[in-house]
């Protein structure tokens, strides 16, 4: 049995990467190898490898509280500068359920005394913090995205604040329209009331973010 999960998983990558192959290409005509990617989940990390990047932003297999996200993509460098200390309680009620409810417990942190943020794929919140520390030391504040999802309980107010921040390189990735310019409607996620997974899903998202960077962004020459 393990074998066989261990051989469906192994399709499984090479299936999800046939997928992910067509929009790489252009999506590496706007971003740059020293591009900062700020994401509220896991999707910056999926980017990132697909394009051979070196980690130059913390925002990898974790995610964010999604009152939070706004805050913290506002006030970039001090957070990127703070400590992290662990919590073993939420805020709110989907960020316990998810800490209890995962397949594999993960540690919790918070960062600058009020981001939470959900190490999903780490095992410790020392290993977590000092990634944290050493990927956002390389952080570009010349050159970086702000990507946003609707997830864990993400509500308009949410998508509102962030629609607000002001910096132009920004999206927010939701299943239903809303009336800011910073959305990216994704009508193949309609039926689940948010948006999917970030990761298997990847090829999903990148269809519309080629879009979205067709329009807001310029080639690299």
């Amino acid at each position: 049995m393990r074998i066989l999960k261990k051989i469906y998983h192994a399709l499984l990558n090479v299936y999800l990467a046939f997928r992910r192959r067509p929009y790489i290409k252009e999506i590496k005509k706007f971003v740059s190898v020293d591009t900062s990617i700020v994401s509220s989940n896991c999707f910056a990390g999926r980017i990132m490898q697909d394009l051979g990047m070196q980690y130059n932003t913390p925002t990898l297999g974790l995610w964010i509280l999604p009152s939070d996200f706004a805050p913290f993509c506002t006030n970039l460098k001090k957070y990127l500068m703070s400590d992290i200390f662990p919590t073993s309680i939420s805020k709110t009620e989907v960020g316990n359920y998810k800490m209890t409810h995962a397949k594999h417990p993960y540690p919790v942190g918070v960062c600058g005394k009020d981001i939470e943020i959900h190490f999903l794929h780490y095992p410790s919140i020392q290993e977590g913090a000092e990634k944290w520390k050493r990927r956002s030391s390389r952080f570009n504040y010349d050159n970086y995205i702000l990507i946003g999802c609707e997830q864990n309980g993400c509500t308009e107010d949410d998508i509102k604040a962030f629609d607000e921040i002001p910096y132009e390189k920004k999206l927010f990735f939701t299943s239903k329209k809303y009336p800011y310019l910073s959305t990216v409607f994704i009508p193949e996620f309609a039926s689940l009331g948010h948006v999917g997974d970030p990761y298997k899903k990847s090829y999903i998202y990148y269809k519309y973010l080629v879009e979205w960077m067709r329009t807001h962004l310029e080639i690299r020459k």
